[in-house]
């Protein structure tokens, strides 16, 4: 190694020597001056050129015989990595030739030696890279598979050079899974195109997604390198799930107008499987059935999706009587079927109410005529009650004690008719009698 050193004394190094701790080698600061590159905007393949000066940072002397390394620090990361050496000359001065991967900052290392402490060049930024057509060609993916399944993700990054489309190594690239939801975030996975161009991830499909890739590092695209942005897609991969209920309730009894009015609704929980555990199915399609007590026919009724996270609540039909319910999941193209275990059980009863009811006496007989419906105030009425029974009661004026007299059949739309031979001296109620799942209900007093 030839460096030039002022002469000492020989006593004045002997002093120099005893002064320093016992151990202790004394070493000289460097630097790299005038460090620079050959252009500005680096192309893919292009050769560049960085040159510079070591110097004894005392002194300024040149530094001759010492390996000086090139570093970039590449788009998108935070560590320096070696690309070329080279030694420095007699005059202390260094040439190096290489080319880059991509663009990036770059700088001139010395690592130092046993008298020499190392250093490093201020720094040198390349600008935007010199970017080159680039795509994707992709292989074949399945279109539907169970969820849990592991499905390989391959193709090769190419970009076109001379009008020639060529495999590019080295490109970081972003696999991503954006579920068939928008609720859901979007999954993402990591990668880089080998010496071949060549890329290739397994990974489990947990559910249905559209799945891409792109060259990208952590979802960001850099202009300092040489490939273009580009894009492809795997298209829609249905990962095709179990299902079960989880939970179903309907309320076990209501009155029929009261369940018209405010709503009588089914709730419950739907889960499917993803592979690994059960997560709630979002925005799957439940229908229920229901089967009237003493059937063994089920009825479809209303449709119910679930939210977000597998929850559904939805209003049911209105079906007089003590019926048995059913949730199941519909079959879709990425969910099997599932009908929640065991049944629900919800009985409806129907209010009634004389809609009218007269009277015409004489001294001697009288006779009655009304009707008796479940309409009332306006709400729809759900059966004409034909063929259900009333009864006619009396009791003498000045006594508060009421008999049952006769019994009449309603016939079209709930319509009743009597006559008593009883007179002005009575007072006379119909009575509609709680039967099956219509509730009681008397006239006002004739």
């Amino acid at each position: 190694m030839r460096r030039t050193l002022a002469a000492l004394a020989t006593s004045s190094a002997v002093l120099m020597a005893s002064a320093l701790p016992a151990g202790a080698s004394p070493t000289q600061p460097t630097s790299i001056v005038g460090f620079a590159s050959s252009v500005t905007t680096a192309a893919y393949r292009q050769a560049v050129t960085f040159t510079g000066e070591l110097t004894e940072g005392r002194t300024q002397d040149p530094v001759a015989g010492e390996p000086v390394r090139i570093e970039l620090r590449p788009p998108g990361e935070t560590a320096y990595v070696p690309v070329a050496t080279g030694t420095t000359g007699s005059d202390g001065h260094f040439t190096i030739t290489t080319t880059l991967p991509s663009g990036g900052y770059v700088a001139a290392v010395f690592a130092g030696d046993t008298d020499l402490a190392p250093s490093r060049s201020t720094g040198w930024t390349l600008l935007q890279a010199a970017h080159l057509p680039s795509r994707f060609v992709l292989d074949p993916t399945p279109a539907s598979v169970p969820t849990g399944t592991p499905v390989t993700f391959s193709g090769t990054m190419q970009v076109q050079v001379d009008g020639d489309w060529q495999p590019f190594a080295g490109a970081p690239l972003t696999l991503t899974m954006e579920p068939g939801t928008s609720s859901e975030p979007n999954v993402t996975y990591a990668t880089t195109s080998g010496d071949d161009g060549r890329f290739s991830l397994t990974e489990p499909v947990s559910e249905t997604g559209t799945w891409s890739v792109a060259n990208t590092l952590k979802g960001t695209y850099w202009e300092e390198w040489f490939p273009n942005s580009a894009t492809a897609g795997y298209a829609l991969i249905y990962g095709v799930s179990k299902t079960r209920v989880m939970k179903f309730a309907l309320p076990s009894h209501d009155e029929a107008h009261h369940a018209y009015e405010k709503g009588l609704y089914a709730t419950g929980e739907v889960e499917r499987w993803n592979g690994a555990s059960w997560v709630g199915l979002p925005y799957g399609w439940v229908d229920f059935y229901y089967r009237p007590k003493g059937s063994t026919t089920w009825h479809r009724d209303y449709t119910a999706q679930t939210d977000a996270y597998g929850a559904f609540r939805n209003i049911v039909g209105i079906h007089l009587g003590t019926a048995d319910w059913q949730a199941r999941v519909r079959t879709d193209a990425d969910t099997l079927a599932a009908t929640s275990t065991g049944t629900v059980t919800s009985t409806l009863t129907d209010q009634t109410h004389f809609a009218a009811a007269a009277i015409y006496r004489t001294s001697s007989k009288s006779s009655f005529e009304g009707r008796v419906t479940d309409w009332h105030n306006g709400q729809v009425s759900f059966s004409t009650l034909r063929g259900l029974k009333v009864r006619l009661y009396y009791r003498a004026r000045g006594s508060k004690t009421w008999h049952a007299y006769k019994t009449a059949t309603l016939g079209r739309n709930g319509a009743f008719s009597f006559s008593a031979s009883k007179g002005k001296k009575y007072y006379f109620k119909v009575v509609f009698p709680t039967q099956g799942v219509y509730r009681t209900s008397t006239s006002r007093t004739l």
